[in-house]
């Protein structure tokens, strides 16, 4: 019966993941908790959804590329069985700020007009909706191929040991603080920086809320370095997300998006 249900679940959230950008789903990693002592587990969960509410994944190896964990000058596979949700786990073993890193693979879909361009028009993704304006594409299914790079920051204890805030996991799409949050206290301003290909990534929606509070989103474009300013205004967990789209000329697809994720909190 349990794994009936496993199976039952593994579809509806393929589904989901199916749908892929048509509800603009948002992709984000958990840490429960944020705050971990030494030698305490710290279980990794992967979720889709919207506005921080939506379905966990379980770990599915040829669902991603990456799943990673930053301690230090070491980096290793987070710990995980097939099927498990929480996805993964790790125990910090000292004071520091550890990094996480999922990547999934490419994942196609084509999605109905009004849909795709809501879509377009929720994400800041004007330079697309434009494109499909000029070229009598406003009509046309949008056909895609998307992938995530999602990111989380983990404070144990109290030290700073070691600090993996800002290193980068080297994704096509990374969201990246240039501070460490955990050194942020309620209400401090924190800057993050978008990076495509290594590179700042200009003019792109960033947005930023709490879990608490995701009707209080904060919506700004990444300026020339490709950063943009964060107000932690509320405690809790945060998430920062931001979405990349370019042209294609593929058969399967006409564009290709990427979507980046960075979760911490604040206390």
């Amino acid at each position: 019966m349990k794994q009936s249900h496993f199976f039952i679940r593994l579809l509806i959230v393929s589904l989901v993941l199916l749908a892929g950008g048509s509800n603009a789903h948002d992709f984000w990693l958990e840490a429960q908790p944020f705050y971990p002592a030494p030698g305490k587990t710290v279980e990794l969960s992967v979720h889709v959804g919207n506005d921080y509410v939506g379905d966990t994944l379980p770990n599915i190896s040829n669902w991603y590329s990456e799943f990673s964990l930053l301690e230090g000058e070491r980096k290793s596979d987070v710990e995980g069985e097939l099927g498990r949700d929480p996805a993964g786990f790790f125990k910090p073993q000292q004071d520091g700020t550890y990094a996480v890193g999922y990547q999934s693979l490419f994942q196609y879909t084509e999605i109905d007009p009004d849909t795709f361009n809501k879509y377009l028009v929720e994400e800041g993704l004007d330079h697309a909706l434009e494109f499909r304006r000029q070229h009598q594409e406003f009509h046309a299914q949008g056909k895609e191929r998307y992938i995530r790079h999602a990111k989380a920051l983990v404070q144990s204890g109290t030290e700073f040991n070691h600090d993996n805030s800002t290193t980068l996991f080297g994704y096509a799409l990374e969201l990246v603080p240039t501070q460490n949050p955990y050194r942020k206290a309620l209400n401090d301003w924190l800057e993050v920086k978008l990076l495509y290909q290594g590179k700042a990534a200009t003019d792109i929606q960033v947005v930023a809320f709490s879990k608490s509070s995701p009707d209080k989103a904060q919506v700004q474009r990444s300026n020339s370095s490709g950063e943009v300013r964060i107000r932690l205004d509320q405690t809790g967990p945060w998430l920062v997300k931001a979405v990349k789209i370019m042209r294609l000329q593929q058969d399967k697809a006409d564009w290709e998006s990427h979507w980046a994720s960075l979760t911490f909190a604040v206390r």
